[in-house]
Order: structure tokens, then C-alpha cells, then sequence
């Protein structure tokens, strides 16, 4: 067995993880995401790779209501979010 091409376990795993995806169709909106899971979404989105290793975008975490209900006509009236206890937004920066 050609040790070479063979993938380690943790690397294994990690690329299934990947390929498991799903897009919420539908939230409950009397529930909130806990602040500790948030800030581990947050600190994945800052580890990752870009393809200049400097990140060139900005994360910015909508949880006003109000806010949402503003921006829903401009993401196509869907219902995400507003229903969402947190909507997040990535922001490319342009002069980079």
C-alpha cells in the first residue's frame, strides 16, 4: 500500500464534513443561536483560507430585528432573514 496517497484519518474526516451541506429553508424564529457557538462560527470564518491568506473581506452580524425587516426587499423578500436570530454578511473590501 502506497503510503504516500493515502489520506490521514483527521483529514479524512474533515473533507466529509465538507461535503455535508444544507440550506435552512425555514427558522424558528423564538430561538437564538447561543452567543459560544456564534463566536466558534466566527473565529472558523477568520481561520480560513482565502487565496491571499489575508482574509480581504469584513463579517458583519446582523441581530436587529428592524434592521433585517429593512434589508429583506433588497435579498429577494426571503424570510430567512428576518425569521434568523442572526444574519451574517460578507463584505468583500474593494480597495484591497
Amino acid at each position: 500500500m502506497n503510503t504516500a496517497t493515502q489520506t490521514p484519518p483527521i483529514a479524512k474526516e474533515y473533507l466529509e464534513s465538507l461535503q455535508w451541506r444544507y440550506a435552512t429553508k425555514k427558522f424558528d424564529p423564538t430561538r437564538s443561536i447561543p452567543e459560544a457557538d456564534l463566536k466558534d462560527l466566527l473565529r472558523a470564518v477568520r481561520l480560513s483560507a482565502s487565496s491571499y491568506g489575508l482574509q480581504p473581506y469584513k463579517i458583519f452580524v446582523l441581530k436587529d430585528k428592524a434592521l433585517r425587516e429593512q434589508l429583506r426587499p433588497s435579498c429577494w423578500n426571503q424570510p430567512q432573514i428576518t425569521e434568523a436570530s442572526h444574519v451574517l454578511v460578507i463584505a468583500n473590501k474593494a480597495d484591497f
